[in-house]
């Protein structure tokens, strides 16, 4: 057939493509205001407020792929790679994910039971204070005794403005949390190494009335109530074993890129 023909049966006519843009744009303003602390939807929803913004992404997602890539208009042969292809990421990703939840990574009884603490630097970290690491752009608080500590955000980004946080065993610990955020919820949560996304997620089902943090749940040593945008807050615990536990905010998201470590000695 002539080109004009071919092109004219094979994509949206011009008011379509209108049409699916105000769609689109209708679509995302409903994404918007559902995931905006200042309208107050977000709070009435609680947990279900994740499966209604998964829904209409699939939604804006299926009129890309059928409208702007044409799918709708082409062979039945493209469409059909397309979703096998698409079925299979989601395979390949769940059984990812089944696979880090089944194969837990704890250590063995024998080597947890005769686990010893290295104790080389103890006589050092008695002197130690505030420590940054030079070139990172990322500090990290030494100190011990009774330890007071300060973690803040670093704007919008969804990440804390400080890397590590290290106290000695069996001291005092207070950490201050300032949310300096001019849009975002946050906590700080410290939980043991390795379970933050599993506390998060956790902490999702528990909903914000427990700021994001499954009440009794045994992976978590303390955590800070959840912050307004602004606002400030404190927790106050003593130091756990040694080792290396982690702080993570646990707000829905956030503990993706939002954490650190917090080593014990």
């Amino acid at each position: 057939m002539a080109h004009e023909t071919e092109h004219t049966s094979n994509h949206p006519t011009f008011n379509q493509y209108v049409f699916i843009a105000i769609v689109l744009f209708a679509i995302t303003i409903v994404e918007f205001g559902l995931i905006w602390d200042r309208i107050g939807i977000a709070d009435d929803l609680g947990v279900t407020k994740i499966p209604i913004l998964i829904g209409l992404s699939a939604i804006k997602f299926a009129i890309v792929i059928m409208y702007y890539m044409h799918l709708k208009f082409d062979d039945r042969f493209f469409g059909t790679v397309f979703i096998a292809g698409l079925v299979l990421a989601f395979v390949v990703g769940g059984a990812l994910i089944t696979l880090f939840i089944g194969f837990e990574a704890k250590p063995r009884e024998y080597a947890l039971a005769h686990a010893v603490p290295y104790e080389g630097h103890e006589a050092a970290e008695e002197h130690a204070a505030e420590v940054v690491e030079p070139g990172t752009g990322a500090e990290t608080t030494v100190a011990s005794g009774p330890v007071e500590l300060a973690v803040g955000v670093v704007g919008e980004t969804l990440a804390f403005d400080t890397a590590n946080i290290t106290a000695k065993s069996g001291s005092e610990v207070t950490i201050t949390f300032k949310n300096s955020s001019a849009n975002n919820q946050h906590n700080l949560v410290i939980v043991q190494d390795g379970t933050k996304d599993e506390v998060a997620t956790d902490g999702t089902t528990a909903g914000p009335d427990n700021d994001w943090v499954a009440p009794g749940d045994a992976r978590v040593v303390a955590n800070t109530p959840l912050l307004a945008s602004g606002a400030s807050g404190e927790v106050i615990f003593t130091a756990p074993a040694p080792g290396t536990y982690q702080f993570v905010c646990t707000f829905p998201g956030h503990n993706f890129t939002m954490f650190g470590d917090f080593i014990v000695n």
